[in-house]
């Protein structure tokens, strides 16, 4: 069986989490669709699954159209073995319009990665929800 570093792929989970609040931060939804795998399933709270790299860069610039930015993520835990890697995480996202501040939600997510190259992972599958009371 292929060895897991799991202190080295954090890091390089890490890595790729930078990039995807500096894509998103950035309005760049085509940075952040291509930190996914091509048959990437994403499963937002309250819509339907969305799947592959096409689907989710259109549903990220709806997000970021609707107002969404300052993405924080934060990694709690990573664990896996081979090719794969589970992320259990933290997040916290501003929804602005005209700069006031309309919704300041948090939450927590569960990300799969899976290594496509030596030291490249991308998102397999992502999964969140709010910590925000229903109304």
């Amino acid at each position: 069986m292929k060895e897991f570093n799991v202190d080295a792929v954090r890091a390089l989970i890490e890595i790729q989490n930078g990039q995807y609040m500096t894509a998103y931060k950035g309005k760049d939804a085509a940075a952040v669709a291509s930190l996914h795998t091509e048959d990437a399933v994403v499963l937002p709270p309250n819509l339907e699954m969305i799947k592959g790299r096409e689907a989710i860069q259109n549903a990220t610039t709806a997000e970021i159209n609707a107002g969404g930015t300052d993405l924080a993520l934060t990694t709690l835990d990573v664990y896996g073995s081979g090719d794969f890697a589970y992320e259990r995480g933290r997040y916290a996202l501003k929804v602005k319009e005209d700069e006031q501040i309309l919704i300041q939600d948090s939450g927590k997510y569960i990300v799969v990665w899976e290594q496509v190259s030596k030291d490249n992972w991308l998102i397999k599958a992502d999964i969140w929800n709010t910590d925000l009371p229903l109304k």
